[in-house]
């Protein structure tokens, strides 16, 4: 009989504890799910143009008379962020310095007329990064007083080993800054334009690397 008391004595026990961690781990088996929904996938999406890593590249901006007398270093600003930019993301990549290309062309008002791989060639450059800015401004259409970034151009990727050939990749690349609505207040055209270019640079990079992507 003893034994049997002990033997129900322990079974109480045991039911007790039972009682007692399963809130606790109930609870995080329960919570698993959400958590693993709360977590926000991505997938791998590979860079459309790879070609760049390990290369030597020349950026060569251009932009229309009237966006360069408002904003005199367009040019260079554009291809600094666009070099920094490729320069953390694109393994191996070098670039001609970009004061050294703006110099040239300030010298040479026709370089227009030459062909961009030409131009790669006399910096030793592997590839030229054309960008051809067909919108560049920093207020919203028709309200001149609201801050708000716009820039868009045209890509190209020219190989300097075939200086007569068409582009080795090309695309278009838009933003807006900020990207869902108008700058907050006390925004400044410094600091539109700053954060608009450095959004412009890291799109464009992202074409020429291996990058994560949120699934939507």
């Amino acid at each position: 009989m003893a034994q049997l008391f002990g033997w129900l004595d322990h079974w109480r026990r045991l039911t007790v504890l039972a009682a007692v961690l399963w809130p606790a781990t109930g609870c995080r088996l329960v919570a698993l799910p959400f958590l693993a929904w709360g977590n926000e996938q991505a997938r791998k999406v590979p860079a459309e143009y790879p070609y760049l890593a390990g290369k030597k590249v020349c950026i060569l901006v251009w932009a229309d008379p009237d966006t360069e007398f408002t904003f005199p270093y367009v040019r260079l600003e554009v291809s600094e962020h666009l070099r920094a930019a490729l320069e953390t993301t694109v393994h191996g990549v070098t670039l001609v310095p970009n004061r050294d290309v703006v110099d040239y062309q300030n010298r040479n008002p026709d370089w227009t007329t030459q062909h961009p791989a030409e131009i790669g060639q006399r910096f030793g450059a592997d590839r030229v990064l054309a960008v051809e800015l067909t919108r560049y401004t920093t207020r919203e259409p028709g309200s001149p007083h609201l801050y708000r970034g716009h820039m868009a151009s045209n890509i190209k990727v020219y190989d300097t080993a075939v200086p007569d050939a068409g582009p080795a990749y090309k695309t278009s690349i838009e933003v807006s800054y900020p990207p869902e609505s108008m700058g907050a207040y006390g925004s400044d055209d410094r600091a539109i334009r700053l954060g608009m270019m450095q959004l412009f640079a890291a799109q464009t990079a992202a074409r020429f690397h291996e990058r994560q992507e949120k699934v939507k």
